[in-house]
């Protein structure tokens, strides 16, 4: 009987145990969830600014084309015509102002999240991707899942 009582009593205590582990676990997953959602709202902020700024950038090289080729034509049609100190001396702060622009859109080309660290831009390709821990978070990459078993 003392034997029973025993094993009923260990019994118990694995029980206690698990529920205390349970709960300290669902009190990280929560932490983690509360942390995770301003995160995401963040990222899914910024992938759409990045889009819009993609957007515009696409828009304004067009602009940067159109007035170029106006520039150009009006260029060839005045010819010798005395131009004004005042015009030349804004047309090339203008210039400079285009190349400024065409550098930082260069810029941007190369590195959309200059701010970020290199571990930061990592884990942003391997959550945007599907791939490694983060394969589980993305509801596309559960269903694929499910389709390939």
């Amino acid at each position: 009987m003392d034997n029973l009582s025993q094993r009923y009593l260990r019994l118990c205590q694995a029980y206690s145990q698990l529920a205390e582990r349970y709960t300290k676990l669902d009190i990280d997953h929560m932490t983690l969830r509360e942390r995770l959602v301003p995160f995401l709202m963040a990222f899914k902020y910024y992938k759409q600014m990045a889009e819009q700024l993609s957007t515009e950038k696409l828009a304004m090289q067009q602009e940067i084309n159109d007035l170029r080729d106006r520039y150009q034509t009006l260029a060839s049609q005045t010819g010798d015509v005395p131009v004004n100190a005042e015009l030349l001396a804004a047309l090339s702060e203008a210039e400079g102002q285009m190349a400024l622009i065409e550098e930082t859109l260069k810029e941007q080309d190369t590195d959309l999240d200059p701010n970020l660290l290199p571990i930061e831009k990592q884990l942003l390709e391997e959550y945007t991707a599907g791939v490694g821990d983060f394969q589980a978070l993305l509801p596309h990459s559960s269903s694929r899942s499910e389709g390939v078993s």
